[in-house]
Formats: C-alpha cells, sequence, structure tokens
C-alpha cells in the first residue's frame, strides 16, 4: 500500500488517503459548477461537456442558449455570451477559443480553431484558423498550420 493514495469515482467523487486511512473526500464535478453559476440549460450543458468535450474554464457568468451550435473542443472562459440576434444563432465549429467577457451573437459561423480575443464583440462571420479581437472584433493574424498540428497533437 502507498502512504499517499488518490481515488477517483465516476461520479466526480475523489477521495485522498493516507496510510491508509481517508482524510479527505471531496466532489469535482464541473457540471454543478456551470449549472450554478452560468445561465446554460442543463441538459445541454451536460451534452457539451460529456460528449463533445467543450471545456468551460471558469464557469462563472456565462450565457448560452441551447439553440447555438457548439463543436467539439471547444474551450470557453468566464462571462462570455453567445446567443441570439435577429431570430439567429451563432455556430462555433470544433476547436474554438472564446477569451472572457466576450459576445458572440447573431446567426454567424466561427471557423476551426479560430480564437476570439477577450472582451470581444463579434457580430459577424470569422474565418478558420484565425484571431479576432475587439469591440467590433477584427482580424489580428492568421494561425500557423504548424501550431494547429501541434496543439491537436
Amino acid at each position: 500500500m502507498k502512504f499517499l493514495e488518490k481515488k477517483r469515482y465516476p461520479n466526480g467523487k475523489r477521495e485522498i488517503y493516507i496510510a491508509g486511512h481517508r482524510v479527505l473526500t471531496y466532489w469535482c464535478d464541473k457540471l454543478k459548477r456551470v449549472k450554478r453559476n452560468c445561465d446554460i440549460p442543463l441538459d445541454y450543458a451536460k451534452m457539451l461537456i460529456r460528449k463533445k468535450n467543450v471545456q468551460f474554464i471558469h464557469p462563472v457568468g456565462i450565457v448560452m442558449s441551447d439553440l447555438d451550435k457548439i463543436g467539439y473542443n471547444c474551450k470557453i472562459y468566464q462571462n462570455v455570451s453567445i446567443g441570439n440576434k435577429d431570430g439567429g444563432f451563432p455556430t462555433l465549429e470544433d476547436n474554438v477559443t472564446v477569451h472572457a467577457n466576450s459576445i458572440v451573437v447573431g446567426n454567424i459561423r466561427i471557423g476551426k480553431n479560430s480564437i476570439i480575443g477577450c472582451g470581444s464583440v463579434v457580430l459577424h462571420d470569422i474565418p478558420a484558423n484565425e484571431i479576432w479581437a475587439g469591440n467590433p472584433a477584427h482580424f489580428i493574424k492568421k494561425i500557423p498550420e504548424k501550431a494547429i498540428e501541434e496543439n491537436q497533437s
């Protein structure tokens, strides 16, 4: 038996043992944090986290609708609003990162591997593999193919 042992359970429960004695039990459930601190429909949040591997990096103040289309492996930081404008909802393709305090609204498409900088207001389409930031969001630079390949491996 190890002196320090950690046990993880599928339901998010974690236990720490020292010399065979349980000294700490805690819960690590990202879904509960998202439910408590964000305005996202619970079933939609479950699907995003468990099936599409979407990461809510700091799940506080995130506002989304279940009509938004979010791709696989996206990262969404705190205080992000993604939603409706004139009846249209945004589409985030795979591997998109939306940084803190950004707003993405309307019937727009954010291309694969794109990055939206902090505090950006995105009102029109963003092509794949590009970095955009600002209010309103504007093109900053193209992401090199080598960086994309390194990030995905």
